[in-house]
C-alpha cells in the first residue's frame, strides 16, 4: 500500500480519508486483483467462521494484496450460500474418504447417533473445504485475471 502522508495540520477526518483511499487503491494490477480474489475465495471456503477477517488481513499483508478485495471475496461463505458450500465440502470429503457421499446411517437414527457422527463429518468437511477452496480459487483467479486484463489492455 502506498502511503500518502497528510500534512501535519490536516484534520483527523482528512487523515482517515487519505488512509482509506490508499487502502482501497493499493495493488490493483490484473495479477494482484486475481490473486486477491483467489486468496479470498480460498479463505472463505475454510470452515473458520468468525476468523475470516483476521485471516484475510494477515494473508493480504503477507502477500501484499488489496485487503478489502480479499475480504470481499472471502464472503463467498455468506449466510445465503454457506449451507450449499458446507454441504458440498462435506460431500467432497466423504467421497474422498469413503468413495460415496453419504455412508449408511450417517443422517438417520436418533439425535444422539447423529451427534456421534459429527466429528467424522467435521473431518470430511475440513478435507472437502481445502479441495473445494482450491478449485474455486483457481476458477476465480482465471476469470478475474481475464476480466481485469481485458479492462486494462482492451480487447485484442
Amino acid at each position: 500500500m502506498t502511503r500518502q502522508e497528510p500534512l501535519p495540520s490536516a484534520s483527523p477526518w482528512r487523515r482517515a480519508w487519505v488512509w482509506v483511499r490508499a487502502l482501497f487503491s493499493a495493488h490493483l494490477s490484473p495479477e494482484s486483483l486475481a490473486e486477491a480474489v483467489a486468496v479470498g475465495v480460498f479463505i472463505g471456503c475454510l470452515p473458520i467462521f468468525g476468523l475470516h477477517l483476521g485471516a484475510c488481513i494477515l494473508v493480504a499483508r503477507w502477500r501484499k494484496l488489496n485487503q478489502p478485495i480479499v475480504y470481499a471475496a472471502a464472503n463467498i461463505s455468506n449466510p445465503f450460500f454457506a449451507p450449499f458450500l458446507v454441504g458440498a465440502e462435506v460431500g467432497i470429503g466423504e467421497t474422498l474418504r469413503y468413495g460415496r457421499v453419504w455412508r449408511d446411517g450417517t443422517l438417520s437414527g436418533t439425535v444422539w447417533e447423529m451427534a456421534q457422527a459429527a466429528p467424522d463429518l467435521l473431518i470430511s468437511g475440513l478435507l472437502g473445504s481445502v479441495i473445494l477452496g482450491l478449485v474455486l480459487a483457481i476458477l476465480a483467479y482465471g476469470s478475474v485475471w481475464a476480466i481485469a486484463h481485458w479492462r486494462a489492455h482492451g480487447p485484442r
